[in-house]
């Protein structure tokens, strides 16, 4: 105890008495001096001598915290748990944020992968958030990080709450463009109310094109949070309906190319798939948006051949008729054209037929004006068809561009 107290009347005599005599030096010999006096004290001297600097006002101490930072870092393994390194290290990296130091990032970086001590590694993250601006680099790492805390949230393990705290705050500092879809993630993960609003904090603070961020999110992210990030973009006032329509076809894209790969999916997000893809489709006829006219085939075949199974309601077929005749293109002349030829053909053979879905069918062909259905609508008046139908026919003939 004894050799304590004396090595903290030494750190005290030295740091003050040290400062008060640099009174009258620049900023720049300051600092060296501080670093020398560093360099050659004990580790209880050293943390007072960060106290002394952190009161100063008069001297960038950057370079400081930053040497700091790196005994910390270069003596973790040796220490250990040592508290005052621990007291050293949160100070060194707490300071080095307030500064905004940012030639200390990659040192900050190395002092949260080297301890496991939540304090140290908050501390680090904190600090990061505030050195790291315009540094892609930082954004990177906290992603990152981000990102396997809430893949570890959603499988049901504990994530390290305190540094996923920070670096959600973190990331909201830094606004960088990339954190976006890491931190939609955690504001959909279902975490607390607090760390929820945390998220949606940060997430109000990212800079740049709020539907590009959306968008990527909806390609790149789980089935939920796709869903998620598309109910977000259509409750958006302030978007257009070039905004919409963009966010439907990446939403119909997306979810055509999942639902391709459903083997990788729970029965929940295959639905949540499947209802993204309805939804899109709605919006896209809405829209007309002519541009997606592809994937509209794509999800008229679908849902034909989900019809067919059973996996399909009548009204879903419908809605996917509807989307086709409002594209207003040839491919989707094409497939409806193909369509009312196979229907035809079973109804040649004596196959009953769906009159409503027929009807639907006929008029989309109308809608979309293609000479390509022309020979098909033509057959209807010499089958055994409805009156109703014959009449859809002939009003779809008279709308054909030739």
């Amino acid at each position: 105890m004894k050799r304590i107290a004396a090595a903290m009347a030494l750190a005290l005599s030295l740091g003050f008495g040290f400062g008060a005599a640099l009174q009258a030096q620049d900023a720049d010999s300051i600092v060296l001096a501080y670093r020398r006096n560093f360099a050659r004290a004990s580790l209880v001297t050293k943390l007072e001598l960060l106290k002394e600097a952190a009161s100063r006002t008069d001297a960038a101490m950057g370079p400081l915290y930053d040497m700091a930072i790196r005994f910390a870092v270069d003596n973790s393994a040796l220490l250990g748990p040592d508290p005052q390194l621990k007291d050293l290290a949160v100070l060194a990296a707490a300071e080095a944020g307030k500064a905004a130091y940012g030639k200390a990032v990659d040192d900050l970086w190395a002092l949260f992968q080297g301890y496991k001590d939540q304090d140290v590694r908050s501390a680090a993250i904190e600090a990061l958030g505030s050195a790291g601006s315009g540094e892609t680099r930082v954004a990177e790492n906290l992603n990152a990080f981000l990102a396997s805390q809430n893949s570890l949230f959603r499988s049901g393990a504990q994530p390290e709450y305190p540094s996923l705290e920070s670096c959600i705050e973190a990331l909201g500092q830094l606004g960088d463009g990339s954190s976006f879809s890491v931190l939609f993630s955690a504001y959909v993960a279902g975490y607390s109310p607090s760390l929820a609003a945390k998220a949606a904090k940060s997430l109000g603070s990212i800079k740049g094109d709020y539907r590009g961020y959306l968008l990527r999110v909806i390609a790149k992210n789980p089935p939920l949070e796709k869903s998620s990030a598309y109910a977000a973009g259509m409750a958006n006032p302030n978007f257009a309906d070039d905004d919409r329509g963009e966010l439907a076809e990446g939403a119909m894209a997306a979810a055509l190319a999942a639902t391709g790969q459903a083997t990788a999916f729970s029965p929940v997000e295959i639905q949540a798939l499947r209802e993204l893809r309805l939804a899109s489709a709605r919006q896209l006829r809405a829209l007309k948006w002519q541009k997606a006219s592809p994937l509209a085939v794509a999800h008229f075949k679908l849902v034909q051949s989900d019809y067919a199974k059973g996996a399909a309601s009548k009204a879903e077929f419908l809605e996917a008729i509807g989307c086709l005749g409002a594209m207003g293109s040839t491919e989707a002349a094409q497939a409806l054209a193909l369509y009312l030829q196979f229907i035809n053909a079973q109804t040649e053979q004596g196959a009953p037929f769906d009159e409503d879905i027929l009807v639907a069918s006929i008029g989309a062909l109308g809608e979309l004006g293609d000479k390509a259905a022309f020979d098909y609508l033509l057959q209807i008046g010499y089958l055994q068809y409805t009156d109703a139908v014959k009449r859809a026919a002939k009003d779809s003939l008279l709308k054909l561009r030739w």
